[in-house]
């Protein structure tokens, strides 16, 4: 708050008879410089920020994609905005950026009900809407990983009982699970 502010509420505040109004403003800037000698003084004032310009900051295999990603995607306002979400992404793989660009198109292509507008790039973008849209060969791959995380674990406690006791049955147990595994990660994913 400004001076004049300040001085103004306080003689909103007090309202003093008309013929008091020297003494009250008086009082009022008395009042300023004992808050200010306390710290309590002047805010610095608002300044108008400095917009960065974001698409200028990205790496040029980041402003390929990008520039994809915005060909791609329908909606187009608030570009900006987006290149700032993308520069939030960081520097992705090469596949990484094809998915969320083939995303895109597919939201692009999408119908939407009467009087629903489509999202602007930049919340579509923050709120990773492209992952609603992952390939199934990613989500195949998922799956495997997650089977083969499974193997892992009953291995990892089979192991555990087999150095506890000895017994050969597990030893076969460790074989057969060690050859799934195997024959997992082999696996194409189709």
């Amino acid at each position: 708050m400004s001076k004049k502010r300040f001085v103004q509420q306080v003689m909103i505040r007090s309202l003093p008879a008309t013929d008091k109004i020297p003494e009250a403003i008086g009082y009022a800037e008395s009042l300023w410089d004992a808050l200010s000698a306390a710290g309590y003084g002047e805010a610095a004032t608002a300044k108008p920020s400095e917009t960065k310009d974001w698409y200028q900051g990205l790496s040029p295999k980041q402003k390929k994609y990008f520039n994809l990603f915005w060909l791609a995607f329908k909606y187009k306002h608030g570009k900006a905005g987006a290149a700032m979400r993308w520069a939030q992404l960081g520097e992705l793989e090469e596949v990484d950026y094809k998915n969320i660009v083939k995303a895109a198109e597919v939201e692009g292509l999408r119908q939407l009900p009467q009087g629903q507008s489509r999202m602007m790039a930049q919340g579509w973008l923050s709120e990773r809407r492209y992952q609603d849209y992952q390939a199934p060969q990613a989500c195949k791959k998922k799956q495997q990983n997650s089977e083969i995380n499974t193997l892992i674990g009953e291995l990892n406690g089979i192991k555990i009982l087999y150095n506890q006791s000895g017994t050969e049955a597990l030893a076969q147990q460790i074989e057969k699970l060690e050859q799934a595994i195997h024959d997992a990660k082999r696996q194409p994913i189709s």
